[in-house]
């Protein structure tokens, strides 16, 4: 994988061929496909989601099941849900030898890089934080849904512009999101994936932190609910410890 800007810098053709538009940098690349910032005007900072049109992806996207098919759908199920996410600025279509869809960029730190981040974070920020990650994770299992992918690395962090809730939370990856009719299952699917990523790269995310965030994902479930979630996520925290320290 790569954030370096390619040696040739690639022509694009956008949804709309007539579009003018500025190539910023290569956001991510592997195996083909790669994510691009481009500067469009009358629309600002745009993402550029690029997939090769092979014949396994062709053949998925028959069933609706391809990755651009669940960035798309992934998306307006988090938006009817409530969470922010970028709005899908094009349908998925073909360019040439891609399929492409294009979306609002979001600026922003990341939840992750605020965690490890070396500079100084203000608890109440921290706090703040797992508060209202813990609200959209129950927002989302609540919605009949669950991210199979939750990554602090995909959620970006903004100021808000409101004065009772500082941060907005934004998810920027929802391919990952599934249909769930468990909301216990959905829970802690979720905040086991939050778990994953620190518990592989060694980092130690303090207990207040996880205990804010659980509770608040939590919401008003009944006590047999939450005895029956309790159960689910120490038996999943246990089996991720373990295979975090396989690899």
């Amino acid at each position: 994988m790569s954030d370096s800007h390619p040696q040739a810098s690639p022509c694009f053709q956008l949804f709309d061929q007539s579009t003018p538009y500025t190539i910023i940098r290569c956001l991510k690349e592997e195996d083909l496909r790669s994510v691009w910032l481009l500067e469009i005007p009358g629309r600002g900072l745009t993402t550029l989601k690029r997939w090769p049109a092979n014949w396994q992806l062709r053949w998925k996207s028959f069933f609706r099941q391809s990755q651009p098919d669940r960035q798309l759908t992934g998306a307006w199920k988090l938006l009817k849900a409530g969470i922010n996410t970028p709005q899908p600025a094009t349908p998925v279509y073909r360019a040439g030898r891609f399929y492409q869809l294009e979306m609002p960029f979001i600026e922003g730190a990341t939840a992750y890089d605020l965690l490890k981040s070396e500079l100084p974070v203000s608890q109440d920020l921290l706090y703040e934080l797992a508060r209202e990650l813990g609200k959209i994770v129950g927002r989302i299992a609540r919605a009949g849904l669950r991210h199979r992918d939750l990554k602090l690395e995909n959620v970006v962090v903004k100021a808000s512009s409101q004065e009772a809730t500082p941060l907005s939370l934004w998810l920027i990856d929802p391919v990952g999101i599934r249909s769930s009719y468990s909301l216990t299952d959905s829970l802690v699917c979720m905040l086991d994936r939050l778990a994953i990523q620190p518990l592989n790269d060694g980092l130690a995310v303090p207990l207040s932190l996880q205990i804010i965030c659980i509770q608040s994902a939590l919401g008003q479930l009944s006590g047999i609910q939450r005895r029956h979630f309790f159960q689910l996520l120490r038996k999943s925290l246990l089996d991720s410890r373990f295979r975090a320290h396989q690899i």
